[in-house]
């Protein structure tokens, strides 16, 4: 390419190198003829030297007619010394052609002037107008060099064009040379296009089993949280008519405790089916950690496993991240509690934290963007994950663990659904024999952590503030007036949005309590909006156990207030309402 683009610019030097060659040649040789005309009018003037000395204008006309011929002068005049006219000649000069260029000044009329002398005295002047004849010797060199610039430019042609086809050869040559292991990187690039064919394959099985799972898993957690409802609930209103002592106090604690841990692992459920109420908050995700450790599940855990030593390095201070406390002291419960099964002989747990900033994306079990996040890394030394095993580890029910002891194998796919919830990402690496390392990616949030509200007494009781229960389940309804009549509330109760925004209409109320889910109507946001319209300002709080994040947040968005999960207990319904009511009415309760 380099050697083409040289030779296709010969003809443009050797243009250059023509042109100036032809302007000195013209520039030297209208000059040299100047200098020959010169000294042909000297010669002039000294030939009629005697005949203007003595007068003799017939011989002086004759000779200078002659001599604007020969010369090639379109007129020539004599005068003597005192500047008289003593002769003058014209010729036809010049001719229509002539005339043409010398109208485009491509021929010049030069004036020649001489003195004529006798022996040394000036007797006169000469003066000739002269045509100079070097247009056609010009023309000439310029044709000359114009057939050197044309040889020129047809041989770098086709040396050019030898030269092109000399590559396309090589090119060619090199082409059919190559053809063997192009060919051999076509198959091996197909080979490595059908195992990620199959891997690709593989995930859409793997997303359409999970998706499954999820529907099914949905369904179960909603109908299993009405049936626990009662369960959880009915004993603490026992438990408030109950002494102290009373020899059933025990029993009836252990019903609403297995009810508590049965609704916990619907929540799970409800996390696999990514359905679950989630109420983010600014945290700080190191006074999470140290809330775990300091847990009774913690303490259980080191119990079962003695010789696993866990170390400690979180970097002070953390930036804050948007999130749900509950969901991430799962995600830290369930990562600590792996790595521990993962070692049971002993070894080294390592818990760390840290502020990290991605410049460039990072391909862990999914792409995860730059930017800047909080780094939660669980390390241990133990057995590590086989690579079939590792592909299965985030899948429901898939579990090594000690059945009885560490849960129901919804551990990590809780872990996974959390994540997703809050926008993060997660990257594992593990071999056998050389441990796991799993590592947690939280944005940070760009919000201040506010100072924690002083959490109000276990049982809060009202001074007959009206509260309507919206809720399509029988039960569900008979439980939350029974609670909130047990605290002194007057409490009415509707099964669907439009019973509730009629009962508004005619009455209004201190608090709502709202289902998300109204089945046969409009539903828990449609129905606070049109309350909103009859009463702005209208205090709600939310409660179900089977609800679109979404839909939640959007009701938040019009003014609703805390969102409690199904099923709850009396102190979380006692505690809910007060926070919502505090604000205007505080000084009405009473412990």
């Amino acid at each position: 390419m380099t050697r083409h683009k040289g030779l296709s610019r010969i003809p443009m030097y050797s243009l250059v190198i023509l042109t100036v060659i032809f302007c000195v040649f013209t520039l030297g040789y209208e000059k040299y003829a100047a200098n020959r005309g010169q000294e042909r009018l000297n010669k002039h003037a000294l030939i009629i030297a005697d005949d203007l000395w003595h007068f003799n204008t017939e011989g002086v006309v004759e000779y200078l007619r002659l001599a604007a011929e020969a010369d090639h002068y379109e007129r020539i005049e004599v005068v003597n010394h005192n500047g008289e006219l003593f002769q003058s000649v014209t010729t036809q000069l010049p001719n229509t052609l002539e005339d043409f260029l010398i109208r485009l000044r491509l021929i010049p009329r030069v004036v020649l002037v001489s003195p004529v002398r006798s022996k040394t005295n000036i007797i006169g002047w000469i003066e000739a107008i002269w045509i100079p004849e070097t247009l056609q010797v010009q023309t000439n060199v310029f044709l000359f060099l114009f057939m050197v610039f044309v040889s020129i430019t047809l041989s770098g042609r086709i040396i050019r064009e030898k030269q092109l086809l000399e590559q396309r050869v090589v090119a060619r040559t090199n082409e059919l040379a190559e053809a063997n292991k192009t060919l051999r990187q076509e198959y091996r690039e197909r080979l490595v296009m059908e195992e990620e064919r199959k891997i690709i394959q593989q995930q859409l099985e793997q997303s359409r089993k999970m998706e499954s799972l999820g529907l099914l898993a949905g369904g179960v957690a909603h109908d299993l949280n009405n049936v626990l409802s009662g369960i959880v609930t009915y004993p603490d209103l026992l438990l408030l008519d109950m002494p102290k002592d009373s020899p059933q106090r025990k029993s009836i604690e252990t019903i609403r405790d297995s009810g508590l841990r049965a609704a916990d692992i619907i929540q799970d459920l409800l996390t696999l089916a990514r359905r679950g109420v989630v109420n983010k908050q600014l945290l700080d995700l190191n006074e999470l950690i140290r809330q775990y450790g300091s847990s009774p599940e913690y303490h259980k855990l080191l119990g079962y496993y003695p010789q696993t030593e866990v170390r400690y390095d979180l970097e002070e201070p953390l930036a804050p991240v948007l999130g749900s406390p509950t969901a991430l002291k799962k995600v830290i419960m369930n990562l600590i509690s792996n790595g521990a099964e993962a070692q049971p002989g002993g070894g080294c747990l390592f818990i760390v934290s840290r502020n990290m900033y991605l410049e460039k994306p990072l391909q862990g079990l999914q792409p995860i963007a730059a930017g800047n996040y909080i780094l939660f890394r669980v390390k241990d030394e133990g057995e590590g994950i086989s690579p079939t095993d590792l592909q299965r580890i985030f899948e429901p029910f898939y579990t090594r663990k000690v059945m009885g002891r560490s849960g129901t194998g919804l551990g990590l796919t809780v872990v996974w659904g959390s994540i997703e919830d809050h926008n993060g990402g997660i990257d594992i690496s593990s071999s056998p024999g050389a441990g796991t390392t799993i590592d947690i990616y939280l944005p940070v949030s760009t919000e201040k952590i506010s100072p924690a509200e002083k959490e109000p007494p276990a049982e809060l009781f009202g001074t007959h503030q009206t509260i309507l229960v919206v809720d399509d389940e029988d039960h569900q309804r008979d439980i939350a007036c029974a609670i909130l009549k047990r605290l002194q509330y007057q409490v009415y109760a509707v099964a669907s949005g439009e019973e509730a925004v009629a009962f508004v209409t005619n009455k209004k109320v201190d608090l709502v309590v709202l289902d998300m889910i109204l089945t046969g109507g409009i539903d828990g946001f449609e129905t606070y909006r049109q309350i909103l319209e009859l009463h702005p300002g209208q205090k709600a709080i939310i409660a179900s156990g089977f609800s679109e994040t979404d839909r939640v947040q959007k009701t938040h968005d019009l003014g609703a207030g805390i969102c409690i999960r199904k099923p709850y207990t009396l102190q979380q319904l006692s505690v809910a309402v007060w926070k919502e009511l505090q604000d205007s009415e505080q000084e009405t309760f009473t412990l």
